[in-house]
């Protein structure tokens, strides 16, 4: 995996990959302006709202490029479902409890109404899915174990929250699908005193983790699993800021 200067190297067709948005628009406009009109398949990896304040502006445009993904010129356009995705539904349909564990964890409560008209689409979006021989998920999965039959024995939360033993072990696909050689995933970002803050990183077995901390670093990051390459942006202030 390296670092593409450019996104002249997209070809119609090619699986692209978003780390974790956390309601940074600005970010996430920025990125598919530079995607528009290429003809990827692009896949979000959930936890697109909280924290980063464009909640609402996110899931709007979420919801026109699933809808209709030749608009702005994706062959398709996916999202998964994020931990704080659960959190808001879990917010937006539970007792009061929830609601105040997912304003905990960065939610939007003066934007709380207005993604509640957002409610039934997010309420399906898939945990995870395939192409290829590429796994995409949120967070993580019992390593070894397909996670499916996690997801039908009720523990679908866990899927959306993993972090351990997945990051130590990864997905070992052998003992389950070894048609599968990859897994990206998102939901782990390194944190401000970590070495590589605000990079992509690999765990053992084939696993990719491209969340870069957006809401934190200003950095948001997308990968082409076709060409095995990334892509990063940055807002040119945000450069300025961080070079000072």
């Amino acid at each position: 995996m390296k670092l593409s200067t450019s996104f002249t190297d997209i070809s119609p067709g090619d699986v692209i990959a978003v780390g974790d948005v956390h309601g940074r628009y600005d970010l996430l406009d920025a990125l598919l302006d530079k995607l528009r009109g290429s003809e990827a398949t692009v896949i979000l990896l959930g936890d697109m709202i909280d924290r980063g304040g464009q909640d609402i502006q996110v899931l709007e445009r979420v919801k026109k490029l699933l809808d209709d993904p030749e608009s702005e010129g994706f062959s398709n356009f996916f999202a998964l479902l994020g931990n704080h995705e659960q959190m808001f539904i879990d917010a937006a349909k539970g007792p009061a409890q929830e609601l105040y564990l997912w304003l905990q964890n960065g939610g939007n409560f003066e934007q709380f109404g207005e993604m509640q008209e957002h409610l039934p689409w997010i309420e399906g979006l898939p945990i995870y899915m395939t192409l290829g021989e590429t796994m995409f998920i949120h967070a993580g999965f019992y390593p070894g174990v397909d996670p499916l039959k996690t997801i039908n024995r009720g523990g679908a939360d866990t899927i959306v929250w993993m972090r351990e033993p997945f990051l130590s072990q990864g997905p070992q696909f052998e003992k389950w699908n070894p048609n599968l050689k990859q897994v990206v995933f998102g939901h782990t970002p390194k944190m401000p005193n970590d070495a590589g803050v605000g990079q992509p990183y690999t765990i053992p077995g084939g696993g990719v983790c491209i969340d870069s901390g957006a809401y934190f670093t200003g950095v948001l990051t997308a990968y082409n699993v076709t060409k095995n390459v990334y892509y990063q942006t940055t807002l040119e202030h945000e450069k300025e800021t961080a070079n000072r």
